[in-house]
């Protein structure tokens, strides 16, 4: 597979840590909710006293986290959680576990009160930090002066719980934040002491990512191991989160004597491969610390019948270039791209994602990208931090790629899972063996079911393939998913231009359609086309989705594993296939990450 920078910016299928770093809605609130500062104080701000006092111990695990400050603090400014290694915040708090607060300001904009969203982890240190180095966001007076950082710690006490100390979970299979964990894994959490034998602990569990229906559950003998066997395998790609004795289940792992874990406190996640042979395997054979460079122009379209696939919206046609550092450096300080006609266009850094350069223009047609952005050369210069300004030529041809098409497309609503079903397209005519074609089929919460080529399978598919054929039982039955067919005619390719950096220059056209298992009208995956935050501080969200389906909007506070998606509300699309939603829940705090799916 060869990567294409631009298209894994833009689209939920490309899984790359592009995405992972930056998060539009998110963001945009952060800017929104925050004021700039128009003068400056002459002395810093201090954090006068914090409860629970710094080096405490046996602190109550309902305790809040109460700073008071030396001077007026700026309260407009969002508290912004760290996000290792994406982003910078305000504040940061460990582990894991202890992360989720509701803060709130004191009317005399001195005290800051940060509520936990359920009990502390009993017995367990916790380090929290001000301002950390390097923070996007920072806190400041109302003057406008940064606060230093400031960190401290305190230690938790036993907790609550009946008949003795609470039981707690001592070793998780697969670790936390683990990748590449095979498709076949079990789930196996190692507890501190024997626990009651639940004879069904599923409802004990919360499980996001992964249908909970599909577990069966056994305990050792001593009741202190509880092994979780996944019907099938796990979907490629994604990330499976649990959250142990979630807040409101039906049934609680409890020790032997009754006592019961803490609730809301035991959670974790991981990231399965891409399918076949275990974790370990590089798709592209690029190393995911590398940066990259390209430009592209895009096409993307949707089919939604037998017909010809139509512009989809809302950015159907998309000239984009991108340049991002290398994980280890040197960053990336300035970039900009010269067009054959002797434009040039200035990348702009991306302040929430360091090193990550990105400019972009979306004309209204095909014709119009064609026009503002002709065959020829394009030079691409970029900075990086102590080295010689690098200079890129990319020779862009004449002539854009065929559309793709579907040409099975009824067929493929309509598919008996239990069956090999092969789905047909028509041809990438005019491709050469630097041409690339690809098909990913994924769910509506973008867990990847099928992709082609996959060389972890591995699974081939020539430029001149014309239909693949999707194995029995790859899909669900009762589903409707989403695939992308991309047809991508790369005319620069590098992997030694630049050191630890691979470059791409591509013309590229997409086409998105449905398929579905379960023989009824298919659910369109919803997707985002606007987002504002209103007067009223709450996120107004604009999504587009089949019309007069409802849709459930789901939110996290975190881009990193576990991703603890809440329900923020239904929302129920026009008979144009259109919706705006208002998150109008109270205690929401930025950043925000949003999510649509259907049920």
């Amino acid at each position: 597979m060869i990567p294409d920078l631009t298209r894994l910016v833009r689209t939920s299928a490309g899984a790359s840590r592009l995405l992972k770093r930056l998060d539009p809605l998110a963001l945009a609130g952060c800017l929104a909710a925050a004021s700039a500062p128009t003068a400056l104080s002459q002395v810093a701000p201090t954090v006068t006293s914090v409860t629970p006092a710094n080096g405490a111990t046996d602190v109550p695990v309902t305790s809040t986290l109460v700073f008071r400050f030396s001077q007026d603090m700026n309260t407009e400014v969002p508290l912004v959680p760290s996000v290792p290694p994406f982003l910078v915040g305000n504040f940061e708090i460990t582990p894991e576990a202890a992360q989720i607060f509701d803060f709130e300001w004191s009317a005399d904009k001195r005290t800051l009160t940060g509520t936990p969203s359920g009990d502390l982890p009993a017995n367990t240190t916790i380090s929290w930090r001000l301002n950390p180095a390097g923070s996007f966001l920072p806190l400041t007076s109302a003057g406008g002066t940064p606060l230093a950082t400031t960190s401290g710690s305190f230690t938790t006490g036993a907790g609550g719980g009946g008949g003795g100390d609470e039981p707690a979970l001592l070793f998780v299979s697969p670790a936390e934040g683990a990748m590449g964990v095979p498709l076949n894994a079990n789930v196996v959490f190692v507890f501190d002491r024997p626990m009651r034998k639940i004879t069904n602990p599923g409802p004990a569990i919360r499980w996001i990512g992964v249908e909970a229906a599909r577990f069966t559950y056994a305990w050792s003998g001593d009741g202190a191991t509880l092994t979780c066997d996944y019907a099938g395998d796990f979907p490629a790609l994604a990330t499976i989160a649990w959250v142990l004795n979630p807040d409101g289940a039906a049934v609680l792992f409890e020790s032997a004597d009754g006592v019961p874990l803490p609730g809301d406190t035991y959670s974790g996640g991981f990231m399965t491969t891409t399918g076949g042979g275990g974790g370990g395997c590089d798709p592209d054979g690029i190393p995911d610390a590398w940066g990259g460079y390209g430009i592209s122009k895009l096409g993307n379209y949707v089919q939604t019948s037998a017909a010809d696939p139509v512009p989809d919206s809302p950015d159907p046609f998309v000239f984009s270039a991108v340049v991002l550092s290398p994980d280890a450096g040197p960053n990336v300080t300035a970039a900009s791209v010269t067009l054959p006609g002797g434009g040039q266009r200035m990348l702009e850094a991306i302040p929430f994602a360091s090193g990550f350069m990105y400019a972009d223009e979306s004309p209204a047609t095909a014709a119009a990208l064609d026009t503002a952005y002709p065959a020829g050369t394009y030079t691409l210069r970029f900075n990086q931090t102590g080295q010689p300004e690098r200079v890129i030529a990319m020779n862009m041809p004449v002539g854009n790629p065929p559309i793709p098409k579907i040409a099975n497309y009824t067929e493929a609503q309509s598919i008996n899972a239990s069956q090999d079903f092969t789905l047909r397209w028509g041809a990438f005519t005019g491709a050469t063996a630097t041409d690339y074609l690809s098909l990913v089929i994924h769910d509506n919460m973008g867990h990847i079911f099928f992709m082609a080529p996959d060389a972890c399978v591995p699974r081939p598919l020539p430029v001149t393939a014309t239909s693949v054929v999707l194995p029995a039982n790859t899909l669900q039955s009762g589903k409707t998913y989403e695939g992308e067919l991309t047809f991508s005619r790369l005319f620069y390719f590098s992997t030694n231009a630049v050191a630890n950096m691979s470059g791409s220059g591509s013309l590229t056209r997409t086409t998105r359609f449905t398929l579905s298992t379960g023989g009824g009208t298919p659910d369109a995956a919803a997707r985002f086309t606007a987002f504002r935050l209103l007067p009223n501080s709450n996120p107004e969200l604009t999504l587009t989705g089949t019309a007069g389906r409802s849709y459930t909007i789901q939110r996290t506070g975190s881009l990193t594993a576990p991703r603890a998606w809440a329900n923020a509300g239904t929302v129920t699309m026009n008979a144009a296939g259109t919706a705006v939603f208002e998150d109008v829940q109270p205690g929401k705090v930025l950043p925000l990450y949003y999510r649509a799916v259907t049920q």
